[in-house]
Parts: structure tokens; C-alpha cells; sequence
């Protein structure tokens, strides 16, 4: 059997299902479909101060060269809107700083194409989106001239496809040959509910650009349930209409809005908890 609504009973479903999945996230403490974020956080006032020389950093990663000093575990900052599917920006800002981007403690490399001096740095381009980010250090091999190969220096600038290195105090010649660029973060580390952050003073904020939430289109269990949910909302929205315009009163008990406690059970495990 064919069911046409009217717009008006299609702005009525709409605004049945919006209202039930936002009902569901607030008690799951958490979006049930995964979208991009913009959270500030600040680091906490008793902390000393957070190098990437953490009990928990991988010094494998470091390629500057520096000693490793174990003196403290890194600050762990929780995102409000997980799992957290990727991380695409994090801004650290303090009083000295108005913002600087931050490298994740990962290992990046790509390919470099092209080669052109400009004052005292080089412009190196890639031959795809390379992700580094300003402030981390990368290492240079293969190129032709040697001179443009760097074993360590700290990016100050990117696009899409190019970084720029400064620390060149003379012309290292013409590109002739491309190598190959690895630059290596050690700022912070992505977890499925926050991030480790290996930089930053007390009361630091850190702005984190990030894609979060519930994977709630594949998960069968959300959907049975919201439609179940507003199906005895429609049904009570229709028997109140009929007797309106009967004038009779309802012959049926009205069904039970929102979620059941057997439903709200079933997806317990999706909750977010606080420890």
C-alpha cells in the first residue's frame, strides 16, 4: 500500500525524527552522525609545562637531534563530540603567541618536485598535499644540489603543496633533482577520545578542528529505534487529531512518547561516561 504525506505531515515527520535523534544524543552524550567541530580547551594551571619528553613520546619520532629528558607524563585533552574520526587542525595560543599550528607526532613524507631560494630560505614544492604543518621539523634527502638537502630544520611556512625552510645563508644553486621530505611532528598524538598533547604551558588554549561522532548511518539499532520512537508519536499525534475533530474522546490509552527504558538500555554501551 502507497503512503503520500502532505508537506505539512512531511515537516511534521521531519521535526518527529530531529527531535528523537536529539533526544537519543542527549542521553548518549554524544552526535549520533559524525560532523566537524571546533572546540577550545585549556591546559590545566598545575601543569609544568608539556615537551615531547613525555613517558609517553616515542623519541624514534624526533628528528632534531635533541636529548631525550623524561620528566613528566603529557596532559590528555578530552573532545566533548566522540570517537573521534580525524583531527584537522590544532591551534595552540598564550600570551606571547596569537596562535601557532601544531604537527602531529606521526611521520609524514612526500616527494619534492621543485626547488627556488628566496633571501635566506628555500620554497620547496611536492608533488602531492604534504600535511606538514608550521613548526615541524623536516628532514631532506636526495636533492641535486646537495645544498638543498637539510638533515633537520623547522618549517615556517606551507600551502597545499610547498613548505618554505629558512637557515640558508648562501644560494644553494639551481633545483636540478628532486628527493624525498619527511617531516615528523611531536606536538600531540590523536586517540579515539582526545588528544595527547606534548607542548603547551598552564592555561594555554588549544583550538582543535576535528570530524566526531557516532558512525549512526551503518548502525541498524539507532535507526529501528527512532522509527519505532516515532511511529507511537504519530500514532498519538493522529488519534488526538481525529478526536478533535470528532469531538469524541480517545477510546485507546495514548502510547508512549520518546524512548522506552528497554530501548535506552539496548544502547547503553554507546554512552558516553565520564570516569
Amino acid at each position: 500500500m502507497d503512503i503520500s504525506f502532505s508537506l505539512r505531515q512531511q515537516d511534521a515527520a521531519d521535526m518527529v525524527l530531529s527531535g528523537l535523534q536529539s533526544e537519543l544524543e542527549g542521553f548518549l552524550r554524544r552526535p549520533i552522525e559524525v560532523d566537524e567541530f571546533v572546540e577550545t580547551h585549556v591546559i590545566p594551571p598545575h601543569f609544568q609545562g608539556v615537551p615531547a619528553t613525555s613517558f609517553f613520546y616515542d623519541h624514534s619520532l624526533d628528528t632534531t637531534g635533541t636529548t631525550i629528558n623524561y620528566i613528566q607524563p603529557s596532559v590528555m585533552i578530552s573532545l566533548r563530540n566522540t570517537p573521534v574520526v580525524s583531527v584537522s587542525k590544532v591551534m595552540i595560543k598564550n600570551l606571547s603567541e596569537s596562535g601557532v599550528l601544531l604537527g602531529e607526532a606521526m611521520r609524514r613524507q612526500v616527494s619534492v618536485s621543485n626547488a627556488t631560494f628566496s633571501g635566506s630560505s628555500v620554497t620547496y614544492s611536492s608533488t602531492s598535499a604534504h600535511k606538514f604543518t608550521v613548526g615541524q621539523f623536516v628532514a631532506i634527502n636526495g636533492m641535486a644540489p646537495s645544498a638543498l638537502n637539510v638533515p633537520g630544520r623547522q618549517i615556517t611556512a606551507v600551502t597545499n603543496t610547498t613548505f618554505t625552510v629558512g637557515g640558508f645563508s648562501t644560494n644553494p644553486g639551481a633545483f636540478v633533482t628532486g628527493g624525498t621530505a619527511v617531516a615528523t611532528g611531536n606536538d600531540y598524538t590523536v586517540h579515539r577520545y582526545g588528544l595527547e598533547m606534548y607542548r603547551g604551558f598552564p592555561n594555554d588554549l588549544v583550538e582543535v578542528t576535528y570530524s566526531g561522532g557516532l558512525d549512526g548511518e551503518n548502525i541498524s539499532m539507532f535507526k529501528l529505534f527512532i522509527l519505532r520512537a516515532a511511529t507511537r508519536e504519530m500514532q498519538n499525534m493522529h488519534d488526538d487529531v481525529v478526536g478533535v475533530k470528532d469531538l469524541n474522546p480517545r477510546n485507546v490509552a495514548p502510547l508512549e512518547t520518546g524512548f522506552t527504558e528497554k530501548e535506552l538500555l539496548a544502547l547503553r554501551r554507546y554512552r558516553r561516561r565520564r570516569i
